[in-house]
């Protein structure tokens, strides 16, 4: 038996190797995420979150059946109970949601009402202010300079 975290977990790796899961395997992730659903904390919401609308947006995976039942999870946990990246998970996922897969959402989807500004501006600051370049990626910014070939190695977009 999965415990929330394990759940998560699971979810995460499918989303992050990229892989649809097997019908099977689908069907017993979604059963453990509908029972332990109720006990998932900040970090477990967050994460099953992403990962089912990363696959949902990059793979065609429908979304499970339980997914309005996680926006619900979220709602029912307060702000302040996420940490920067968990929250900044929670808002990527609204913005999958709402960009590139919203119109296949199974039932009605409620947002904790705090995401259009707490989330989002968490969002914006790790876009804005929170970026790291490594030294390889400096290094060929800049011999591709030195070739006098214009480049950016990070911009932010207009809307952030």
């Amino acid at each position: 038996d999965m415990d929330p975290q394990a759940a998560a977990n699971a979810a995460w790796a499918f989303a992050t190797l990229g892989l649809m899961p097997g019908a099977e395997a689908r069907a017993a992730l979604e059963a453990a995420v509908v029972r332990v659903g109720p006990d998932m904390n900040p970090q477990n919401v967050s994460t099953t979150l992403w990962s089912v609308l990363s696959l949902a947006a990059t793979r065609a995976v429908p979304l499970p059946a339980c997914y309005p039942s996680l926006w619900q999870a979220a709602c029912g946990l307060e702000e302040r109970s996420f940490n920067r990246v968990e929250i900044r998970m929670l808002f990527h996922a609204h913005l999958i949601h709402t960009e590139l897969v919203g119109g296949v959402a199974r039932g009605e989807v409620t947002f904790p009402p705090w995401i259009m500004h707490q989330a989002r501006e968490a969002w914006m600051y790790s876009a804005r202010d929170d970026v790291t370049v490594s030294s390889a990626v400096k290094e060929i910014a800049s011999i591709l300079g030195d070739l006098g070939i214009r480049n950016e190695v990070e911009r932010l977009t207009d809307d952030g």
